[in-house]
């Protein structure tokens, strides 16, 4: 596969809530949503009693940050007008560096999670070139300060991109 849209989870409604719970004060502005280019990788990591475990891996194109990620859920792209993040044309890393980075990432992971059990063998399984990632970008203010903070549109997690 060489492109997927992952399904927004935490619509606009819950990106604002959860940045409300945390400071009640915040005056919502507005909201749109992004979508980032990831490489994902799916890997195979053998566990005791000759099992397998399936990993899921996300690579940001423009940070180089890998991430373990839940199982993707993805939604039909025919049709769809994403509003994609440009690229910044600074740290930006190519397919193969994404790869070796999400596989150092599950043997490491894999690794201190067997301690001394670890037989290593992990293998891809699979993997996707682009896979668009939904993020919101929400406009706030609290007190007479002005915010722009990121909101994931997996999980709901979220950082302040500026003032």
């Amino acid at each position: 596969m060489n492109e997927v849209v992952l399904t927004t989870l935490v619509d606009e409604q819950d990106a604002w809530r959860v940045l409300k719970s945390k400071a009640p004060q915040l005056h919502a502005g507005s909201a749109r949503l992004l979508h980032h280019p990831f490489a994902g990788f799916q890997f195979q990591v053998p566990q005791p009693a000759r099992r397998q475990r399936a990993a899921h891996v996300l690579v940001d194109y423009y940070s180089g940050k890998a991430f373990l990620s839940d199982p993707w859920r993805l939604e039909d792209a025919a049709g769809l007008d994403l509003a994609k993040v440009k690229d910044p044309k600074w740290n930006t890393i190519d397919f193969e560096t994404a790869r070796h980075k999400a596989a150092a990432l599950v043997r490491t992971a894999s690794m201190r999670k067997a301690k001394l059990a670890w037989r290593g063998g992990v293998k891809e399984q699979s993997c996707v070139r682009t896979v668009w990632k939904p993020n919101w970008m929400l406009q706030a203010r609290i007190a007479d300060q002005d915010y722009r903070i990121m909101v994931d549109g997996l999980n709901g997690g979220y950082f302040v991109v500026g003032g």
